[in-house]
């Protein structure tokens, strides 16, 4: 194949590139729902558009938590859900790095659902 044909080759390859890549755009998905069509007639009402409501759940306590509860905590295994239990009790979040259940990455990830709500009383 002579040079200047693999020069015209290249060239049409790399526009064919540019052209797919500045067209992504306008095939990429949206995150928006198509509106609902508004039932025909004179007595049709235009219903407001829903809002998608994410549940956020409340903060576990770790002294209370079931190991199936804080095996649903993204980042916690089974493993070290049931370490927690058995580390009970706990007068802050803080000692499941302290006590070496959680290292302080792991912790740093999963803290926001964790607490300590009713801190043991020592006399």
């Amino acid at each position: 194949m002579s040079r200047s044909k693999e020069t015209a080759i290249m060239k049409t390859n790399a526009i064919l590139a540019i052209a797919l890549f500045a067209s992504a755009p306008a095939f990429a998905q949206t995150a928006t729902a198509p509106a609902a069509k508004a039932p025909a007639g004179p007595a049709s009402t235009v219903a407001a558009p829903v809002k998608q409501v994410v549940a956020v759940s409340a903060p576990l306590d770790i002294n209370a938590a079931t190991v199936e509860q804080l095996s649903a905590v993204k980042g916690l295994t089974h493993t070290l859900a049931e370490a927690i239990v058995k580390g009970r009790p706990y007068k802050s979040t803080d000692e499941l790095v302290k006590n070496r259940i959680l290292t302080d990455a792991l912790f740093a990830q999963v803290k926001d659902g964790l607490t300590v709500k009713d801190a043991p009383k020592h006399n």
